[in-house]
């Protein structure tokens, strides 16, 4: 009896020491991941696939940096990291973090449902966001927003509008939506007094502008 207690006993001990040891390995696992965070502050170029939160998809495209390299592979942008906004490439499996303040313009193909989708995202301020170009009536109107995904026919956030390279924000608190603000730039600009319902689609209101 007393011989079951003991083994028992030294089960029940040899578990929490087995425990033990794994937190400790899980610990220095977490803290050496953080190691090699802090390691890559300043790098555009990391092999960091078991550091790096990537949640969103990655699609097929390239970057082209202001200083005209070109860079293709699997792209997924803005991403918060390390205080810094960076875009995250995949280029022959092997993960890089792009410097958003590197990049002039970054093209994505999207395939779905059959249908391919070209979007760019443009270094538009002197903040390190890249913003979405939505639709590009000439050299002389662009409509921007801050999605960080493929074009779907809808406007996210913020609405930019760069009109004779003059760079418009139409955000404003009161209104109901970034459609609402673009119409309000419209109104605004033209005297006019469109309200949502004058617009079935954003390519109708887009015409207009």
């Amino acid at each position: 009896m007393i011989s079951k207690k003991i083994h028992s006993f030294l089960l029940i001990f040899l578990l929490i020491v087995y425990s033990h040891n794994i937190k400790a390995q899980n610990l220095e696992l977490i803290n050496a991941s953080l190691q090699l965070l802090n390691s890559i502050n300043n790098s555009s170029n990391c092999e960091c696939s078991q550091t790096l939160n990537i949640d969103r998809p990655l699609y097929d495209g390239k970057i082209i940096l202001k200083d005209s390299t070109i860079l293709t592979g699997r792209i997924s942008v803005n991403h918060h990291f390390d205080n810094k906004m960076i875009t995250v490439l995949n280029e022959n499996y092997a993960y890089k973090l792009i410097d958003n303040e590197m990049i002039k313009e970054v093209e994505i193909i999207n395939h779905e449902n059959e249908i391919t989708v070209e979007t760019k995202f443009i270094n538009l301020n002197k903040d390190e966001k890249l913003y979405r170009l939505v639709y590009q009536k000439n050299s002389k109107i662009s409509i921007y927003d801050s999605s960080d995904s493929p074009q779907n026919n809808s406007l996210v956030g913020k609405v930019f509008v760069k009109e004779n390279n003059i760079i418009t924000d139409t955000w404003n608190f009161w209104t109901s939506g970034p459609k609402k603000d673009l119409i309000n730039y419209l109104n605004d600009r033209e005297g006019t007094n469109y309200k949502i319902r004058d617009f079935k689609s954003l390519n109708d209101l887009f015409v207009k502008l």
